[in-house]
């Protein structure tokens, strides 16, 4: 309990100012994304809140410029509670003031991935029916329905509005509460899945404030979100930033150099990614991120030789989280768990049970992980979580890949993620990912993409034999690709739609 005051006391929400100015949040902006900025940018108004490649704006700029924003939308765009808002940007300051704004403003808010392809979208609006949808300028995929670019050099757009003065008969805005946030997930995939949370305190403050103890994450004032913030992962580090009153550091794309280079000449404490984010760092600089005090990996699986190589050339400082967009944050792993288990992604949270389902049976070592806590979208309701994952006897979790990831070939189940595990641990890959492709004699087979360590020569041939005494017969895959680097979505995982255009051009 000491811990928990010294650490709330630390980032001033537990003070009198702290307690005071969340209060009059409620009557100044009401109960949403724009309550946390508020009662942020009065504990803190000098301080930097966002760098974006050195454009540095503070707290006190950012909320009263979000506020302007949010007036300008209501006036020009007739912006109104509850009316269905999609923002498709990349990560930068005018996508984060459009975030507050809409929020402001009450209207429900869609975060879309930026990689969505026309067709993809439109099937989403006929879904769910925006009333606008505000895009980066180089997105064209537009479904038909009226939008607004963040910046455009002839039309109106959210950066001119930000400049433009206020309409002189322009009417103050309503306090509003409780809108909705909703994440799509699976966005590149075309297998949509969309999970909507409203801004109620209690679905925030358990996870918040178990990741504020385990992480120590008061100690830290500078944070690069290197994932998309229209990602589950990346708004909540928003959100957490915000909460702590940290500078955000963000970059509108990931590029292994430009970020090493970053954390290096401002000394960034945290950053929040992926692991294939993680693996291109520590191959390009593991000197250039000694200032790193607490790594967040998520999103996908890490494997036990990434973390060894983290927490012996950088210490421990890793943590692996697991979540959904359901339930959000739902275990962690620290480092002392990686040290023991390289691959766990730890114990569920207080408050959140898990169980694993096989077939439709309660299995207690593998399956389907299922999860259940108050704080997420289905309620108390178990949620399928489409992970596959076993149980240590001693609660430690780990993921297996995908349920829908999984082939049969000849007759046999196949995962993927198996054969990862077991290229992995060839002392010449560094990296590697498998997919499931149609086969005319097996009905599927797999086919795996190989990253070798730097220095090494490896064929498919030579790869092969290795296998042979190591993996089943149905297992081997029916062909290996090496390649310099494996392609990365925009979120930081690996681009699967990218390697099976490789596979087409390499059977052309």
């Amino acid at each position: 309990m000491i811990k928990t005051i010294k650490a709330l006391y630390t980032t001033r929400l537990l003070t009198f100012k702290g307690i005071g100015y969340l209060l009059m949040s409620i009557g100044a902006v009401g109960m949403n994304l724009m309550a946390l900025l508020y009662v942020r940018q009065k504990l803190s108004p000098t301080q930097i809140a966002i760098n974006e490649d050195d454009n540095c704006i503070t707290y006190q700029t950012l909320y009263t410029q979000s506020q302007h924003l949010a007036k300008q939308l209501a006036a020009h765009c007739h912006i109104q509670p509850r009316q269905k808002i999609a923002i498709m940007a990349s990560n930068h300051t005018i996508m984060v003031q459009t975030l507050f704004a809409v929020s402001r403003l009450g209207a429900d808010i869609y975060l879309l991935n930026t990689e969505l392809s026309a067709s993809q979208l439109q099937n989403i609006h006929g879904m769910v029916k925006f009333n606008w949808i505000i895009h980066d300028p180089q997105i064209t995929t537009l479904a038909t329905v009226k939008s607004l670019p963040t910046n455009h050099p002839e039309q109106v757009s959210i950066y001119s509005l930000l400049n433009d003065a206020i309409l002189p008969n322009s009417s103050k805005l309503n306090v509003t509460h409780f809108t909705k946030l909703t994440v799509l997930t699976s966005g590149t995939t075309g297998r949509f899945k969309m999970a909507g949370r409203n801004s109620k305190a209690q679905n925030f403050i358990s996870p918040f404030y178990q990741l504020l103890m385990k992480l120590n994450l008061s100690q830290y004032s500078k944070i690069y979100i290197a994932t998309p913030i229209y990602h589950g992962f990346g708004i909540a580090t928003l959100c957490m930033s915000v909460l702590l009153g940290a500078t955000m550091f963000i970059c509108q794309r990931f590029e292994t150099a430009k970020v090493c280079q970053l954390i290096d000449k401002h000394q960034i404490e945290v950053v929040t990614l992926v692991p294939l984010m993680l693996n291109r760092m520590l191959n390009y600089s593991a000197t250039q991120l000694y200032s790193l005090r607490c790594i967040i990996t998520g999103g996908a699986p890490i494997t036990a030789i990434l973390v060894k190589r983290t927490l012996n050339q950088l210490g421990k400082v890793l943590f692996n989280l697991y979540g959904t967009s359901e339930a959000g944050l739902s275990m962690i792993a620290t480092p002392d768990d990686l040290m023991i288990h390289p691959t766990t992604i730890g114990k569920p949270l207080k408050g959140l049970s898990a169980k694993l389902m096989e077939n439709d049976k309660l299995d207690a070592i593998k399956g389907e992980l299922y999860i259940q806590c108050a704080w997420s979208t289905q309620g108390n309701n178990w949620i399928a979580t489409g992970d596959i994952a076993q149980k240590d006897s001693e609660g430690y979790y780990y993921l297996n890949g995908r349920v829908d990831d999984m082939i049969v070939s000849g007759g046999e189940n196949v995962y993927p993620f198996e054969l990862e595990q077991c290229l992995l641990s060839h002392p010449n890959i560094n990296d590697t990912a498998v997919i499931g492709i149609e086969d005319d004699e097996f009905g599927q087979r797999l086919v795996a993409f190989v990253v070798l360590t730097t220095n090494t020569q490896q064929t498919e041939s030579t790869i092969k034999d290795w296998l042979k005494s190591q993996i089943a017969r149905y297992q081997m895959p029916k062909k290996i690709i090496v390649l310099d680097e494996l392609p990365m979505t925009h979120i930081g995982k690996v681009d699967r739609k990218a390697l099976r255009k490789i596979i087409s051009e390499n059977t052309d």
